[in-house]
């Protein structure tokens, strides 16, 4: 370990679990990569379910999100990721509004789980909408309070308290594969939900790490890990997902493929992301299917 804060923090720690869509233990391996992580190399693998065929990793960190609770990025690499995400920000906004039907001057309230540094948030604001947002990093939400002037609650949603049916939209850009149970994490917001609202995800698809884990490590021969699993959990796509909405009460609407915003610190992954964003939008064009990363919209029904 490198620093004070790590030797304190930092627990490796590990956990056993099994699928959070049908609960059974039954998997075969669908990826393996070693991971470095505050200084020492860890093994991980990634299953599958053999009955839902949910993705996700097994054995994991019990404290899994260490690298970006701990992160202490500064205000200019905040606002230059926040602006490589407008590319999948000004669309979905609009995507929204429009499932909404309304107009924004009513100022619909939207809550933004995992809302980083604020960026969403603004935007929504700017187009009418009545924000809060929920962000567990203290170096995040800070900036998105005190830089961006966004009403953000710093803690972990689980010890969030709010009223039920308060929101005409909740959002979740790159948070579900993070967190330690889905399931749960759809419940609750179905709760915080009003009825007709609109829930918008954004996460990266198994078949996209699966084909980013191809290109890295057979065809590169990268150490860079594809699938992330010091703090990405779950890997679902179109089916696993919708499964597992629909089990949180949530009907999905609309399913598309995004692209891939740009790295500022890997040439390398921005040159794959660029061939893949074309050679996904042809085969999405070709086959109707959502290989990359995933922007799925649900409803909760009336």
């Amino acid at each position: 370990m490198e620093s004070t804060l790590e030797q304190k923090k930092v627990s490796l720690q590990w956990e056993y679990i099994c699928c959070n869509i049908c609960g059974r233990d039954d998997t075969a391996v669908y990826h393996k990569e070693t991971v470095e992580h505050f200084g020492q190399e860890l093994d991980f693998q990634i299953v599958r379910c053999r009955h839902c065929q949910l993705v996700y990793t097994n054995p994991r960190l019990s404290e899994h999100n260490a690298t970006y609770l701990y992160d202490n990025s500064s205000d200019e690499q905040f606002q230059a990721h926040g602006q490589a995400k407008m590319v999948v920000f000004k669309p979905a906004i609009t995507e929204i509004k429009n499932f909404l039907n309304k107009n924004p001057s009513n100022e619909n309230k939207l809550l933004d789980i995992g809302c980083g540094s604020g960026h969403f948030m603004q935007l929504a604001q700017n187009n009418g909408f009545d924000v809060t947002g929920i962000e567990p990093a203290e170096t995040s939400a800070h900036y998105a309070r005190n830089i961006m002037n966004m009403p953000v609650i710093c803690d972990d949603m689980k010890n969030v308290q709010l009223p039920h049916e308060s929101f005409d939209a909740i959002t979740l850009w790159d948070v579900i594969e993070h967190v330690s149970d889905p399931r749960a994490v759809l419940e609750q917001v179905n709760k915080w939900l009003k009825p007709g609202g609109i829930v918008a995800l954004r996460f990266p698809s198994a078949t996209w790490q699966k084909i980013k884990g191809i290109v890295l490590q057979r065809l590169l021969h990268s150490k860079r890990p594809s699938f992330g699993p010091t703090m990405h959990l779950y890997f679902f796509n179109e089916d696993t997902f919708t499964t597992i909405a629909n089990k949180a009460g949530l009907e999905v609407v609309k399913v598309k493929s995004t692209s891939n915003e740009t790295n500022a610190n890997s040439s390398l992954i921005n040159r794959i992301k660029s061939v893949s964003n074309y050679v996904m939008a042809s085969y999405e064009k070709i086959s109707g299917k959502h290989p990359g990363n995933l922007e799925i919209y649900c409803r909760k029904p009336l």
